[in-house]
C-alpha cells in the first residue's frame, strides 16, 4: 500500500491549469444542485465525491490512459468543484431569500455575487487559519475528506469497482432525468384516507391531500434519504406524523389554523404555526451539540494559523470591504459590521469540531447562533439579525466546507497553497452560477418561497428566529409559546439521554434536528426520503457488496440528474416566456 502511494505521488503534477479550469467548470454546474435541493428539502451535500467522480471523466480515455489525472490533480479538480458547490453555504437558501422577503426589499444580481464572493473568500481565510490545528488532530477524522482521498486513489489504481462506480454514477443521472423529464411535473398519488373534522371544521372531510400525504416520486428526494440513513430519515417520519398527522387537523378543529380549499394541499396556512415547535427543537438540539463538542474540544486552545503573505493579503482586503457591503447595502452601523468578521473565525473553529468528529456540516446551527449572537448586539434590528449573520455563518459554513478539502488533500499529499488557488477559482465560478440560478428560480421569494413547491426550511428558520428576537413574542402566532416550551423540554431528553448512551444504542434513538425537520416540510417530501433510506437499507441487507461500492454513487446520481433536470426545465420554460 505505502508502494502504491508513493508511485502515486510520483505520478503527480505540482500544479494543473486543467485541474482549475474543468474543476471551477464542473464546480459551477454542480452548484445548481445544492441551491436545488436547499431550496426544496433544506440539504446540501458535500460534493467532493460527487466532483471527484464526475471530474475522472473529463480526461478518462481507454486508448490514452496518460490522460488520466494524477492524484494531486485530481485532488485539485475536486477541491475547486466542491468550493463551488459550497458557495450555496454563502446565504441564497436561507438568509438572503430571510431577508427578501421580511423586508420586501430588492437584491441587485452584481451587488449579490459581490457580496457571496467575498463571504466565501472570508471562508477560504478561515479554513487555512484552523487547518493546521484542526487537520493535526487526530481526534477529528473529517469522513468526508477521508472518503474523498480513498475515491481519489482508488480512481487511480484503476479497479474494476472504480470503473463501473462511474457507470453506475452516470446512469442513475441518466434514469432521473429521464423521469424528470417524462413524468408531468407535479404528479402526485393521494394516499387516499380522510379524517372527519371536528370543531371548526366539523361536518367536513380533511383529505390526506389536504394535509400532504401524498406520494410525489422523486430520485433526488430517494437520494438523499439513501445518504442520511435510517435514524434521520424515521426521525423525519416521526415528526412529520406529529406535526401532519396529529397537530395540524387539531389546529384545524380548534380553528387556530383556517382550512384552505378542499382540493388543494393547506402547506403554507398549517406551516404558519407548525415552524414555531420545529424550529425551537432544530435550534435547540443543533446549539446543545455544538456546546458540548466545544466543552470538550483542545484545538481551540492551541490555535495557531498556518498563513502566508496571500491569506493575509485576502484577509486585508476582505475584512473593509465586508464592512463596507454591509453598510452600504443593508445600513447596518460599523460595530456590528466588525464583528461579523471574528465571529465567523469563532464559528468556524466550533463547526469544524462538528464536521471533524460526525461529517456533518452544523450550517443550521451556526445560523441560528449568529442570529441569538446579534439579537444581543443589535437588539431589534431585523435586517442586521440576517446579513450580518449571514456573513459569520456564511463564511463559517464555507470554511467547514473547505477543512474537508484540505483533509483529503494532507492524505494525498497535495500542497495546501495550491487547494487555497483551487477553493478560490471555484468560489468565483460558483457565486455567479448559483446566484443566476437562485434568480431563474425564485424571481418572487415572498411567493414562491415556504410553500409546497419550494418549501425552503432554511428560509423559515431565518424568518422566524429574525422576526422573534427583533420583534418580541407578538409576532408569534397565538397558542405556539405552550408548544416551544414543550418541544424545547423535549429536545433537552433527548440531547441528554443521547449523551448518557453508548455509540452502539445512540443511532436508535431519535434525532431531534430531524423531527424537528419534519415539522416544517411537506409530509410528501418526508415520505420520499423515508422511501429512499428503506430501499436503502434494503440494499444494504441483500446486496452488501453493491452497496459497498456503489450506493453513494447511485445516491449522487440520482441527486444530480434531477436537480440539473429541474433546473434547466425552468430555463426552457423562461426562454420560451
Amino acid at each position: 500500500m505505502g508502494v502504491m502511494k508513493n508511485q502515486l505521488n510520483n505520478a503527480c503534477s505540482p500544479l494543473s491549469l486543467r485541474a482549475l479550469a474543468s474543476g471551477t467548470a464542473l464546480g459551477g454546474l454542480l452548484s445548481t444542485c445544492n441551491i436545488y435541493m436547499g431550496l426544496k428539502v433544506g440539504w446540501s451535500i458535500n460534493m467532493s465525491i460527487l466532483a471527484a467522480l464526475l471530474g475522472s471523466l473529463a480526461f478518462h480515455h481507454r486508448r490514452h490512459s496518460n490522460l488520466s489525472l494524477a492524484c494531486r490533480e485530481s485532488n485539485l479538480q475536486q477541491t475547486a468543484a466542491s468550493a463551488a458547490g459550497g458557495t450555496v453555504s454563502a446565504g441564497l437558501v436561507a438568509p438572503i431569500p430571510a431577508y427578501l422577503i421580511l423586508t420586501g426589499e430588492s437584491f441587485e444580481f452584481l451587488p449579490m455575487v459581490i457580496w457571496m464572493i467575498a463571504i466565501s473568500l472570508l471562508g477560504v481565510c478561515v479554513a487555512s487559519a484552523v487547518r493546521p490545528t484542526m487537520l493535526s488532530n487526530s481526534r477529528l477524522r473529517f469522513p468526508s475528506g477521508t472518503a474523498t482521498a480513498a475515491v481519489i486513489t482508488n480512481l487511480h489504481t484503476r479497479s474494476i469497482a472504480a470503473k463501473y462506480r462511474l457507470k453506475v454514477l452516470l446512469v442513475a443521472m441518466l434514469v432521473a432525468i429521464s423521469h424528470r423529464l417524462l413524468v408531468p411535473a407535479g404528479y402526485k398519488l393521494s394516499l387516499g384516507f380522510s379524517l372527519t373534522g371536528k370543531g371548526a371544521v366539523a361536518g367536513t372531510q380533511i383529505s390526506a391531500k389536504n394535509l400532504g400525504f401524498v406520494l410525489e416520486p422523486s430520485y433526488m428526494l430517494m437520494g438523499i434519504g439513501a445518504l442520511i440513513g435510517p435514524r434521520a430519515s424515521l426521525s423525519l417520519l416521526l415528526g412529520c406524523l406529529i406535526a401532519w398527522l396529529g397537530l395540524a387537523p387539531t389546529l384545524l378543529q380548534l380553528d387556530w389554523v383556517t382550512a384552505g380549499p378542499h382540493d388543494q394541499q393547506w402547506f403554507s396556512p398549517l406551516l404558519e404555526w407548525l415552524l414555531w415547535p420545529g424550529v425551537t427543537m432544530m435550534t435547540a438540539a443543533s446549539l446543545i451539540t455544538l456546546l458540548r463538542v466545544l466543552l470538550r474540544s483542545r484545538s481551540i486552545h492551541s490555535l495557531k494559523p498556518d498563513w502566508g503573505r496571500f491569506e493575509y493579503g485576502l484577509l486585508f482586503l476582505l475584512t473593509p470591504m465586508i464592512v463596507m457591503l454591509q453598510m452600504q447595502l443593508f445600513d447596518i452601523g460599523l460595530i456590528a459590521s466588525l464583528l461579523s468578521v471574528p465571529l465567523a473565525f469563532l464559528f468556524a473553529i466550533i463547526a469544524a469540531q462538528v464536521v471533524g468528529e460526525t461529517g456533518i456540516p452544523p450550517v443550521g446551527a451556526l445560523g441560528k447562533l449568529s442570529q441569538l449572537t446579534y439579537a444581543v448586539i443589535s437588539p431589534g434590528q431585523l435586517t442586521t439579525n440576517l446579513m450580518t449573520g449571514n456573513v459569520a455563518c456564511g463564511a463559517a459554513g464555507q470554511a467547514t466546507d473547505l477543512l474537508n478539502d484540505f483533509k483529503s488533500g494532507q492524505i494525498l499529499g497535495t500542497q495546501p497553497r495550491h487547494q487555497t488557488l483551487a477553493q478560490c477559482c471555484g468560489i468565483f465560478s460558483g457565486c455567479v452560477v448559483s446566484a443566476a440560478i437562485f434568480s431563474l428560480l425564485i424571481s418572487d421569494p415572498a411567493a414562491q418561497l415556504m410553500t409546497e413547491q419550494w418549501p425552503a426550511p432554511g428560509v423559515v428558520a431565518w424568518s422566524a428566529i429574525a422576526k422573534a428576537l427583533t420583534s418580541g413574542l407578538h409576532a408569534i402566532p397565538a397558542h405556539t409559546l405552550a408548544a416551544i416550551l414543550v418541544a424545547a423540554g423535549l429536545t433537552v431528553a433527548i440531547e441528554l439521554i443521547a449523551s448518557a448512551t453508548p455509540a452502539y444504542i445512540q443511532r436508535w434513538l431519535p434525532s431531534a434536528p430531524a423531527i424537528g425537520m419534519g415539522f416544517v416540510i411537506p409530509a410528501s417530501i418526508t415520505l420520499m426520503l423515508v422511501f429512499g433510506a428503506v430501499l436503502a437499507g434494503l440494499i444494504t441487507v441483500l446486496a452488501p457488496k453493491f452497496s459497498k461500492h456503489y450506493l453513494i454513487a447511485m445516491a449522487a446520481g440520482f441527486i444530480a440528474g434531477e436537480s440539473l433536470a429541474g433546473v434547466l426545465g425552468t430555463l426552457v420554460t423562461f426562454l420560451k416566456q
